[in-house]
């Protein structure tokens, strides 16, 4: 009956007697519960961590139910921590080459601007200074606007071009600095934020971060491999512990169904296509199979 599920020459079949350890319904129907909650936890940590799931008969006669649950609850923490672990480095060390590539971005621009380190200052004295781009069209009005309103209280230097508009810096005394900038966002001018650095000069910075977030990347190379090491050995571990969970489900199952000491087969079928859906529903009407959404 099995071999109708199409797995012929593909099957493994062993007489076993079922056996609960001499434990009472009461107990058994206990187990069953543990057993069940213990393999949707386990499929849940294998489904989180993209593992695959392979299963194999089982290899030991019966489960030793006190220690072996214990210690199936004690690997799974540890997949799931050790995973947790270093998925929380390979995320922070991800973030922080990312914030690298910004800043060399943000730094590279600033480099193409024609400005200097120096002019660039944020402020110099009673006057202070922003970074933008202004439209090449409305370059002309924009420093007319600033010149009739504030004359010598907003100075605007050009800069270097790009595309249809010129990086330009504004300058102005600190009580007009405000409405200077208002006046210029009149004409689509854009503000550039001028990041952080330590060196002396932008490109020097620049160089600074890219050796970051090289070094950061080789790291993240290292934290790579060590993921998909330990989710091989996870993948290994959970995928055999998965086995005995559910070999010990279907044969306290069947003690509860058949009574203890009763000769049944033990039927392991290895399917290399999803089975008829009438097919599985006659063997689970017979009892030879039983069916799990969840496994």
């Amino acid at each position: 009956m099995a071999t109708a599920l199409g797995t012929e020459g593909k099957t493994e079949s062993k007489k076993i007697a079922l056996s609960s350890g001499q434990l009472t319904t009461e107990q058994i129907v206990t187990r069953i519960k543990e057993l069940s909650k213990l393999r949707d936890e386990i499929l849940q940590v294998m489904r989180q961590l993209n593992l695959t799931r392979e299963s194999a008969p089982s290899t030991g006669e019966q489960l030793d139910y006190d220690s072996e649950l214990e210690s199936a609850k004690r690997e799974l923490d540890e997949a799931r921590n050790l995973n947790q672990e270093v998925q929380g480095k390979f995320e922070r060390i991800q973030r922080q080459i990312d914030d690298s590539m910004k800043k060399i971005a943000a730094l590279t621009e600033i480099s193409q601007t024609g400005f200097s380190t120096d002019q660039l200052e944020s402020q110099v004295g009673d006057f202070r200074r922003v970074l933008g781009r202004l439209p090449v069209k409305k370059l002309e009005a924009a420093q007319k606007a600033l010149q009739s309103q504030y004359k010598d209280q907003a100075i605007l230097a050009i800069g270097n071009r790009k595309q249809d508009t010129f990086y330009v810096l504004v300058a102005a005394t600190k009580d007009k600095s405000s409405q200077a900038l208002q006046t210029l966002l009149l004409y689509d001018f854009t503000p550039i934020e001028i990041p952080e650095y330590k060196s002396a000069d932008v490109k020097t910075e620049i160089q600074t971060e890219e050796e970051r977030a090289k070094l950061l990347s080789k790291e993240l190379d290292g934290l790579k491999l060590q993921l998909d090491d330990l989710r091989r050995k996870a993948e290994q571990t959970l995928n055999r512990r998965l086995d005995e969970v559910v070999d010990a489900l279907m044969l306290l199952r069947g003690t509860l169904k058949l009574g203890e000491g009763t000769q049944a087969s033990r039927i392991y079928a290895r399917l290399e296509r999803v089975a008829p859906t009438e097919t599985l529903n006659s063997l689970s009407k017979r009892g030879i199979i039983e069916l799990e959404s969840s496994s």
